[in-house]
């Protein structure tokens, strides 16, 4: 049984990973070659989020939520988005959205299933970064909440414009990250620029 943790405000960076084209994979392969190949990722993500002193708080079928709360956990949520991609690369397609903000956390549940809940718009935010990625052509984005917390806040970030989000009054700025090696992508928005 896992300790009760109290619920408490917390102000976190969020990554929310997915693996790009699971569903048709897992639509022609066997169940035993769709999990192994999930575990196989799994085996590389998790360890990376861990060494940048984040933690994987859900396994969501085909990726991951990863949360990072240390007083840098900005800088270390996008240090881990940039090892994630370099430790998958040639294995597994991804993308990767990146928030900050003030989410719940605790334990929650009932009817004798109990987990760590990590609750609040931020979480939803990096989730729908994250399905940006997929119109832009980036492996990863991040918003403005995350680039204002970061140390070196001009470090190969580029603006990619502003998201509309469903149930939010104002859009979100966000940008896209240049990783070494890899040459910024020039694809444009489908929503306001």
């Amino acid at each position: 049984m896992t300790a009760r943790v109290e619920p408490e405000w917390a102000m976190v960076t969020v990554a929310f990973v997915d693996i790009r084209g699971f569903t048709t994979f897992a639509d022609r392969a066997t169940a035993r070659e769709a999990v192994d190949y999930l575990n196989g990722f799994f085996e590389l993500a998790v360890p990376v989020v861990e060494r940048h002193g984040g933690s994987v708080n859900k396994l969501l079928g085909d990726g991951i939520l990863a949360v990072f709360a240390t007083p840098d956990h900005a800088d270390r949520a996008l240090d881990c988005s940039a090892g994630l991609l370099a430790a998958v690369d040639g294995r597994y397609r991804i993308g990767i959205g990146v928030n900050s903000g003030l989410v719940l956390v605790g334990t929650i549940g009932g009817g004798g299933l109990t987990e760590l809940g990590v609750i609040g718009d931020p979480v939803n935010v990096s989730a729908r970064v994250q399905d940006a990625t997929r119109e832009l052509g980036e492996p990863l984005l991040l918003t403005q909440a995350t680039r204002c917390l970061l140390e070196d806040t001009e470090a190969g970030l580029e603006p990619r414009g502003e998201l509309v989000l469903r149930g939010k009054r104002d859009p979100v700025q966000i940008y896209s990250v240049t990783l070494p090696g890899r040459p910024p992508r020039r694809k444009e928005p489908a929503w306001r620029h």
